[in-house]
């Protein structure tokens, strides 16, 4: 599996999600640092890196809901324990704009775009100790916590962890006789992520070390 493209931020790498043009994806990309947070804009055709800007001073209270051609609409969360939706913002991406926040409504988060997230499980569900048993079995890992489980025509995807003097997260890709194409480790630590990996018109999207983004040729 060839890399399509890869690209190291200056920052953690805190949320990717999809704008522009079906046919013509780009990427957003919010990146965090210690009290400010950086959005990104990547053009898969040509792989040209942007900086759209500083992001809004609410950046954490915002949500990204779905990219149009040249906007983008976040749900704007009230800061509580439980929040609800304190409006709507929606921005224009390309130049970095507020053009309009509404009160909350009924929003449709269908997208436009080709694309699949996996399924995740926790170590709590009953199904994660199948997938126990087959990694032992299979692979001779012993893994924990959790794990996201994408099964495609031809290959299955699993982003996983192994406990190995500390919590590694691993993302394997096999065919369907379970034979290895892909095995990266691609993080360390003890947090388990939702959805490690994203695939945009069958390409591999996935982040490693928090920092680098890394996108495989398709599937």
């Amino acid at each position: 599996m060839p890399v399509f493209f890869e690209h190291s931020f200056a920052e953690p790498i805190w949320s990717i999600r999809f704008w522009g043009k079906p046919d013509e994806p780009r990427l957003w990309v919010e990146t965090r640092g210690n009290a400010e947070a950086f959005w990104h804009s990547i053009d898969l055709a040509t792989k040209e890196v942007s900086l759209l800007g500083k992001a809004p001073s609410d950046y954490a209270q915002l949500n990204f809901v779905h990219g149009s051609e040249n906007e983008a609409l976040f749900i704007k969360l009230q800061q509580s324990k439980n929040p609800g939706i304190e409006s709507i913002k929606t921005y224009s991406l390309e130049p970095l704009k507020l053009l309009k926040e509404e009160k909350p409504r009924p929003i449709s988060t269908e997208s436009d775009f080709s694309f699949q997230v996996p399924q995740h499980y926790e170590e709590s569900q009953d199904y994660f100790k199948d997938f126990q048993t087959f990694f032992q079995q299979q692979f001779n890992e012993t893994i924990a916590k959790g794990i996201d489980y994408f099964e495609g025509e031809d290959k299955l995807l699993f982003s996983y962890y192994l406990y190995d003097n500390g919590w590694k997260n691993y993302l394997r890709v096999c065919n369907l006789a379970f034979d290895t194409i892909l095995l990266e480790q691609i993080a360390e630590g003890d947090t388990i992520g939702y959805q490690t990996f994203t695939l945009l018109n069958e390409q591999l999207i996935f982040v490693k070390d928090k920092l680098k983004l890394k996108i495989y040729e398709k599937l």
